[in-house]
């Protein structure tokens, strides 16, 4: 058996990480209208592909090889990477930005490795067969044609509401983190366009309401999930 070694770097980790270092490089670094336009493009992105990657994957049932899994082996863990850089290129700090893909590989290599021999062990040549074919997380200029199936496989019912939470979440942190600077160019008057929006500047009151918006969605989403695994357990 695989067993996951314990890493002092893990994904959990590594988002709050990115987070906090993209909250504090935002009250230092500008940020341009085309990074705020690369960054959301991004985000949203890595967004759709985690909604794809779920409604496609069947856990511990069959090697998913189809739809998005025939572009890259871990979706899940390409759309985190692209939400993740996302908030990097929000943020302005290009040095983060640079080191983002060394704590990405320190953070998930392990689980990667524990996920693709427990792989191996229950699919063998199958799942072989596909290391081969398919890319791991980064899709290549063979695999991009697999784009044109991207849905094939998918089904909205394997869409649950954990996963809204995760991806309205992940907005919200797009919005707050482009939030700060605005808020940092206008300074304290600023803070007061957050609840009293001027005739002709409405930018850090409409960000705020929607990031406040999908933070809630989050947690709803969040509190339906948690019921849902509730009712569950409880069931005889």
């Amino acid at each position: 058996m695989f067993r996951r070694k314990r890493n002092v770097l893990n994904r959990s980790k590594l988002r709050d990480v990115v987070l906090l270092s993209c909250f504090a490089s935002a009250l230092v670094y500008g940020v341009s209208s085309i990074s705020i336009t690369v960054g959301f493009v991004m985000l949203v992105s890595g967004c759709f592909l985690h909604v794809v990657a779920k409604g496609i994957l069947i856990r511990n049932i069959v090697l998913c090889n189809r739809g998005l899994y025939k572009v890259v082996r871990h979706p899940y863990y390409l759309a985190n990477y692209l939400i993740d850089s996302s908030f990097c290129v929000l943020s302005g700090n290009p040095y983060l930005l640079l080191v983002y893909p060394f704590l990405f590989f320190w953070a998930y290599g392990p689980t990667l490795r524990t996920e693709e021999g427990l792989l191996n062990e229950r699919y063998g040549a199958a799942f072989l067969n596909d290391s081969f074919m398919i890319p791991q997380v980064f899709p290549d200029v063979a695999s991009v044609k697999g784009l044109g199936k991207l849905f094939d496989g998918f089904s909205l019912k394997r869409i649950t509401a954990k996963e809204c939470s995760r991806v309205a979440r992940f907005a919200s942190m797009g919005f707050a983190i482009t939030l700060i600077h605005e808020l940092k160019r206008e300074g304290l008057s600023g803070l007061k366009h957050l609840l009293i929006p001027t005739r002709h500047d409405y930018d850090e009151f409409i960000f705020v309401l929607v990031a406040i918006t999908l933070l809630f969605l989050g947690l709803v989403f969040a509190q339906v999930a948690n019921n849902n695994s509730a009712g569950t357990v409880r069931r005889p």
